[in-house]
C-alpha cells in the first residue's frame, strides 16, 4: 500500500530562469517568456511546480549566482521530492561545459534531472551525447561572443575611444554611432580638483573636502571618499591617455586636463618640487661678472688694464677675441633690460591680474576652511556617538578602540590643516607704486644705484643670468613680472587709446578673463607676489646677497 502511494505521488519540479543583462531585467519580456514556456512544459509533462528561481542580470560564465545556489540547495535537501529542473535552454543553467557537468552530476546524486523546454535529449547514450553537444554549443557561443567583444574593445582603444563605464566627470555617449565618452556637468569640478592640487596651496585631503563642498559627487550623488578620490587624480584617462590590454593610445575624446597639469599633480602627490638654480655672485667692480656666460658656458670675468695715464675696465671670457669694454657691454645690458620695461598699461594689467588671482584664492581659502570645520564637527559628532553606543554596550571594546583611534587620527590631521597658513594681506597698489621705477625704467634704476643694488636687480630680473655670443645678449628665464608683461603684449585688443602711450589703457570689455590666460595658476600668482615683495626689499635695501662663489684675488 505504501509503495502505491509513492508511485502515485505527483512529480515535483523547479523552474530556473535567467537573463544576463540589466536591460533584459528592466524590459522583463525574456523572463516572462521563459517562465511561461517552462510552466507550459511542466504541465504537459505532468510536473507540479515546487519552486521558481529567477536569476536577474547574472552571467552564466560562473556558478557564483545567488539563485542558482539557492536552487541547488533546494533540490539537494528536498530529497525524493524534486525530480527535475526545468529551464528554457541548457545555456540558461550554464554556458561553461565544466560547470554544467558539475551541476548535472550533483543533481543526479539526488535523482534530479535537467529538462530543456526547447532542446530534446533522453537519458540514453545518444541523448547524453546530444546533451553534451548542446552544452558545448553554449560554451562555444559564449567564447565567440567574448572574443568578438574583446576584439571590439581593442579596436576601440586603438581608435582612441573609451567604451567602458564612464569615469567621474564623463558620460557614455555615441558619436557617429560609435561608443565613447564626453564631459558632463561635473567635468569643471574635476578639472578644478587637478588645478588645486597642482597649485600646492592645500593638502590633497583639504582639496577633497573643498570639492565636496563645491558639489563633487559620484554618479549616485554620494561624496567622494579618499580611495576613490586618489583613483581619480591618478587616472591618466583625464589627460587623454588610454591604457587597456597592454596598449597605450591617445584618446579622441575631450581630455579634462593637459598633460603638463596631470604630471604636475603626480609630482605634487610624490612631494617633488621644482628646483631653481641662481647665479648671484659678482665682483663689486664688475656687476656683470659671472652673471653673463658665453655659448660654451664659460663665465664672464672682469679686469683692469693699465693705460698710459690710467686703468681701464674690461670684461672678458678669458678666450681670444672676447674682450669688450665695460661701458659698452653695460650699455648693451641696459638696452636689453629696457626691452622688458613695463608702462602704465602693464602696471594696471598687473594690478588687475593679482587682484583677480588673490581674491579667487581668498575665496578658495574660505571654502577650504568651511570644509575642514564641517568635517571637524562631523568627526566630533561621530566620537560622541561612538562613546554613547559603547557605554550602552552596543559596540565591542576592540571595535571601540579601533574606531576611536581612526577618528582621533583624522581629527589631528584636520586640526593640523586648520593651522596651515593661508594667503596673507598684500597691498597690491602700494607695493606697485613703490616698485614702479624698478619696473617702468629698470635700466635707469640699475645705472644710478649702488653696485650692490645693481647685482640684486639684475639677478632679480634674470634669475639664471644671460648669455653673450659677441653680438647679442640672450636669456632663458626672466622674472615672473616680465613673463606676465610678455603675455600682456601678446594679447590682441581692438580698443586701445594710442594718443598717449604713458596713459594707454585697455577697454575693460575687451580684456579676456584671466582664467583663460596660460599663466593663471595660483602658484604662479604667488610667485609674482613673492617677486614683487623681493623687488620692494631690493629697492629698500633689505636683501643681503649670498656669496656662492669663491673670491678671486687677481682681477
Amino acid at each position: 500500500m505504501k509503495d502505491e502511494i509513492i508511485n502515485n505521488r505527483v512529480k515535483q519540479a523547479v523552474i530556473y530562469c535567467r537573463v544576463s543583462t540589466k536591460e533584459q531585467v528592466d524590459e522583463g519580456n525574456s523572463l516572462v517568456s521563459q517562465e511561461r514556456l517552462c510552466r507550459e512544459y511542466a504541465l504537459k509533462e505532468g510536473y507540479e511546480i515546487a519552486e521558481i528561481f529567477i536569476e536577474k542580470g547574472e552571467s552564466a560564465k560562473t556558478t557564483d549566482r545567488k539563485e542558482l545556489k539557492r536552487m541547488m540547495e533546494f533540490c539537494t535537501t528536498k530529497r525524493d521530492r524534486v525530480q527535475a529542473v526545468i529551464a528554457y535552454k541548457v545555456d540558461r543553467i550554464s554556458r561553461n561545459i565544466a560547470d554544467y557537468s558539475m551541476i548535472k552530476v550533483r543533481l543526479k546524486k539526488f535523482n534530479v534531472t535537467i529538462r530543456s523546454v526547447t532542446e530534446f535529449f533522453e537519458d540514453t547514450p545518444a541523448g547524453r551525447f546530444m546533451e553534451s553537444i548542446i552544452a558545448n554549443v553554449g560554451q562555444f557561443d559564449n567564447e565567440v561572443r567574448t572574443e568578438r567583444s574583446v576584439g571590439g574593445m581593442k579596436e576601440a582603444v586603438q581608435e582612441g575611444r573609451y567604451v567602458w563605464k564612464a569615469p567621474l566627470g564623463y558620460d557614455n555617449v555615441r558619436i557617429d554611432n560609435k561608443a565613447t565618452i564626453a564631459p558632463n556637468a561635473m567635468a569643471p569640478l574635476v578639472t578644478e580638483t587637478f588645478e588645486l592640487i597642482a597649485d600646492r596651496c592645500y593638502s590633497t585631503e583639504v582639496v577633497r573636502l573643498m570639492m565636496k563642498e563645491k558639489g563633487l559627487v559620484d554618479a549616485k550623488g554620494n561624496a567622494i571618499n579618499r580611495s576613490y578620490f586618489f583613483r581619480i587624480i591618478r587616472n591618466p584617462l583625464y589627460k587623454g591617455t588610454l591604457k587597456q590590454f597592454g596598449m597605450i593610445s591617445k584618446g579622441t575624446y575631450q581630455p579634462m586636463v593637459t598633460e603638463s597639469l596631470f604630471d604636475d599633480v603626480q609630482a605634487a602627490l610624490k612631494g617633488r618640487k621644482n628646483k631653481i638654480k641662481h647665479y648671484v655672485k659678482e665682483n663689486p667692480d664688475f656687476p656683470l661678472r659671472r652673471f653673463i656666460l658665453n655659448p660654451e658656458g664659460k663665465q664672464l670675468t672682469g679686469y683692469w688694464a693699465k693705460g698710459k695715464y690710467k686703468k681701464y675696465p674690461y670684461y672678458s671670457f678669458h678666450q681670444p677675441n672676447t674682450t669688450i669694454r665695460t661701458e659698452l657691454l653695460e650699455s648693451m645690458f641696459m638696452d636689453f633690460l629696457q626691452e622688458y620695461a613695463l608702462d602704465t598699461r602693464h602696471l594696471n594689467q598687473l594690478k588687475d591680474y593679482l587682484e583677480f588671482r588673490l581674491n579667487k584664492q581668498v575665496a578658495n581659502d574660505t571654502v577650504a576652511d568651511t570644509a575642514v570645520l564641517k568635517r571637524v564637527e562631523e568627526v566630533n559628532q561621530e566620537i560622541a556617538f561612538l562613546f554613547t553606543t559603547h557605554r550602552k554596550g552596543n559596540v565591542s571594546e576592540t571595535m571601540f578602540v579601533s574606531r576611536m583611534g581612526r577618528l582621533e587620527n583624522e581629527l589631528e590631521e584636520l586640526q593640523e590643516l586648520q593651522r596651515v597658513k593661508k594667503v596673507d594681506d598684500f597691498e597690491i597698489a602700494s607695493v606697485l607704486n613703490f616698485v614702479a621705477e624698478a619696473l617702468k625704467t629698470p635700466q635707469f634704476l640699475w645705472k644710478k644705484t649702488s653696485l650692490d643694488i645693481r647685482r640684486k636687480l639684475q639677478e632679480f630680473y634674470f634669475p639664471i643670468g644671460l648669455t653673450f655670443d659677441g653680438e647679442k645678449l640672450r636669456t632663458l628665464k626672466v622674472c615672473s613680472v616680465f613673463k606676465l608683461k610678455k603675455h600682456f603684449d601678446s594679447l590682441k585688443f581692438p580698443i586701445v587709446n594710442l594718443h598717449n602711450t604713458e596713459t594707454n589703457t585697455m577697454s575693460t570689455p575687451n580684456m579676456p578673463p584671466f582664467e583663460e590666460m596660460p599663466l593663471e595658476s595660483k602658484e604662479f600668482a604667488e610667485q609674482v607676489v613673492d617677486d614683487l615683495r623681493k623687488l620692494s626689499d631690493i629697492v629698500e635695501g633689505k636683501i643681503v646677497m649670498e656669496d656662492k662663489y669663491p673670491s678671486e684675488e687677481n682681477i
